[in-house]
């Protein structure tokens, strides 16, 4: 398909099944590649992107169960057809993991390009379009995963293969891994492969994975650019209550349920107070030039301002600023009776907290069973870990900046603290400096909604400029 000195591959040719792979069976890394780079027909590479990433929208990774072996697949039969090193995990039946390597001539460190495989559960009833249906319709590409994150996979598997093409003398490995179950907490995938399979990203020193966040006005003019150094650190838990059972006739006080009740509405009630972490107020003082002046200059100094009853009123009205600013608590789940007329022994809740970078968790504990003050429930952590960030002076972020002032004049670089939380925790304990980054640039409009909910789409364009945009950022980061 593709023409002499030009890059492309037939992406619509069908790909047969990888061979299974428990181990971590070793592909034959490709030959080295001599001399200048190729020219790269840009279009081609685009078309094959969306051929591919359509492909892989159409892979049902949701999780649970995962699924993930299939994605794993994917990507590693197009690897071992180019010659590209690469190796599938399956810690897990169905959970799989790929790790694909370019070599480079080690006079940098490596750079990691991290990416999830599965995605979260869908409503159909909810979808105009079928999640896995991989469909175009209006300029926007549909399915579940659309955001969050296939495509940004997509676009990191596509910057491996144009590098590999094109002959690209690299100055650093470039390392594409594609892992399972995000969504649950990444056990079974991204912190299953860091702690069994470190010598895989040894010596690794960059690693980028979703997380960043950009502004593009209505005209399409870029305001800033995100790379983002931390996220707030989640805190899962399950409250159970213990009461005496009985008949639904007789109301009890002390049942299970009720006892559980009156714990989360004081849950529901509480309002942390602020923390002014040191990189969320590194984060406030980025984002504070695209603020009106007045607003901005408040942000610059955040710990003085929250003591301003203005400000603070200002600040009751902003959701996401909020967040960064305080711990958080979600009631998600309740589980209790399974008969009507039965008051239940047992009941219980699981909450979705997440800390502000920094925060003890030890601390937090405590506070949660000071705010419940019934030491007849139980409290037992689900999912949590310590906060951690990476530095914002290294020579990434610097490489960044230049590349950001050069590809659009009078934009900014900002360092958004994710709400949310990603892998990326996973390789700071490693050593690795791991940063959130989005190459999809559009107005809000055109770039897509859906994250985590109905419909998720992204913009056609948008997706392909990212495919670009992201080569074009790694090629200077290895090159």
């Amino acid at each position: 398909m593709a023409a002499a000195g030009h890059l492309a591959i037939g992406a619509s040719r069908p790909l047969p099944a990888a061979p299974r792979s428990r181990g971590g069976k070793r592909s034959r890394p490709g030959r080295g590649r001599k001399g200048a780079p190729r020219e790269i027909d840009w279009a081609r590479v685009e078309a094959e992107a969306l051929d591919l990433f359509l492909a892989y929208l159409r892979i049902d990774t949701t999780n649970p169960p995962g699924n993930e072996i299939a994605a794993a697949r994917f990507f590693g039969e197009i690897c071992r057809r180019e010659g590209i090193e690469y190796q599938i995990f399956e810690p897990a039946p169905g959970r799989g993991t790929i790790w694909a390597r370019l070599r480079g001539n080690g006079r940098q460190r490596p750079i990691v390009l991290l990416n999830h495989l599965d995605v979260v559960p869908h409503s159909p009833e909810f979808w105009t379009v079928p999640a896995f249906a991989g469909r175009i319709e209006g300029g926007f590409i549909y399915g579940r995963g659309a955001l969050d994150m296939k495509s940004l996979g997509m676009a990191q598997f596509m910057t491996l293969l144009t590098l590999r093409r094109a002959g690209v003398q690299l100055r650093r490995d470039v390392i594409f891994l594609g892992t399972a179950d995000e969504e649950s907490g990444g056990k079974l995938g991204a912190g299953w492969f860091a702690r069994t399979h470190p010598e895989l990203l040894r010596d690794a020193e960059f690693l980028l994975n979703e997380g960043g966040s950009n502004y593009v006005d209505s005209s399409g003019r870029v305001l800033s650019v995100g790379i983002s150094p931390a996220e707030k650190t989640p805190a899962w838990f399950r409250l159970t209550a213990v009461g005496e059972p009985g008949h639904g006739s007789v109301p009890r006080p002390q049942s299970s349920v009720n006892r559980l009740l009156r714990a989360l509405h004081r849950l529901q009630e509480y309002q942390p107070g602020y923390q002014v972490a040191p990189v969320v107020a590194q984060s406030f003082r980025s984002f504070a030039p695209l603020m009106e002046r007045s607003v901005g200059a408040r942000y610059l100094s955040l710990e003085a301002s929250l003591k301003d009853p203005d400000f603070l009123r200002l600040l009751s009205s902003d959701a996401q600023a909020q967040v960064l600013l305080r711990n958080t608590i979600s009631i998600t789940i309740l589980e209790a009776g399974n008969k009507v007329n039965v008051i239940p022994a047992q009941a219980s809740a699981s909450i979705d907290t997440r800390l502000v970078p920094g925060e003890r968790l030890d601390r937090w504990i405590a506070e949660l069973k000071r705010v419940i003050a019934d030491p007849g429930i139980t409290l037992e952590p689900l999912l949590a870990f310590e906060g951690n960030a990476s530095p914002i002076d290294s020579s990434l972020v610097r490489t960044m900046q230049s590349f950001v002032e050069r590809r659009f004049p009078g934009a900014i670089l900002t360092f958004p603290v994710v709400a949310g939380f990603t892998d990326s925790h996973y390789f700071r304990e490693l050593g690795i400096e791991s940063y959130g980054f989005s190459p999809f640039l559009a107005p809000i409009q055109q770039l897509g909604q859906g994250y985590h909910g109905n419909d998720e789409r992204i913009g056609q364009q948008a997706f392909l400029g990212g495919v670009r945009f992201l080569y074009d950022l790694v090629e200077e980061l290895a090159r």
